[in-house]
């Protein structure tokens, strides 16, 4: 009999039905490595894909290492919307990504919160409840595999938070999104 404390390992079971719920109505911040991935994977233009959303268009921390600030206020990098309400890489008569391959490092960690051990060990797999989600029951996710997905996110994601944090603290240049993009080295 499984150990009530063992019992988030039963995540590891799940499966996507691909319904698509988590494509819609859902604000994905990107990091550079997502958006370069994006570019190279597809050929697309940030402006394509991405756009820098305002305080009043997404709920976040008003202490988040996500902002980037500008002259007056402050932004966040996120895939577009198509319609309102869904990705810009959703297809909607597949409920299926475009871009699966070249997907943000957030699209590929959801549904999992996952939590690390100092060592590096997953200590405790959570799902997201951002939206409703008609999953099963008979995937096969290692911890391995959940493990090393995580990492890399938060290898992505520090690196990412460093370059926004020296944008914030530099005094220098124009602080324009552009100019933000220029520094991440996306245009020259």
């Amino acid at each position: 009999m499984a150990n009530q404390s063992d019992d988030w390992r039963r995540y590891l079971d799940f499966r996507c039905t691909g319904c698509g719920n988590c494509c819609r109505d859902t604000r994905v911040m990107i990091s550079d490595a997502d958006i370069r991935r994006i570019v190279d994977g597809t050929g697309k233009s940030f402006d394509e894909f991405a756009r820098f959303l305002e305080e009043d268009e997404i709920i976040l921390d008003k202490r988040s290492p996500w902002w980037v600030r500008f002259r007056k206020r402050r932004k966040v990098i996120a895939l577009r919307w198509r319609n309102r309400s869904s990705c810009v890489f959703l297809d909607d008569a597949t409920n299926r990504c475009t871009i699966y391959e070249h997907r943000p490092m957030a699209c590929r960690e959801h549904p999992f919160n996952v939590t690390l051990s100092d060592t590096g060990a997953v200590e405790r797999i959570s799902l997201s409840r951002i939206v409703k989600c008609p999953h099963e029951w008979d995937g096969a996710m290692t911890l391995r595999d959940v493990g090393n997905l995580r990492k890399r996110n938060d290898r992505e994601a520090d690196g990412y938070l460093q370059q926004v944090e020296r944008w914030n603290r530099s005094r220098n240049g124009r602080k324009t999104t552009r100019g933000f993009l220029r520094f991440l080295g996306f245009e020259r």
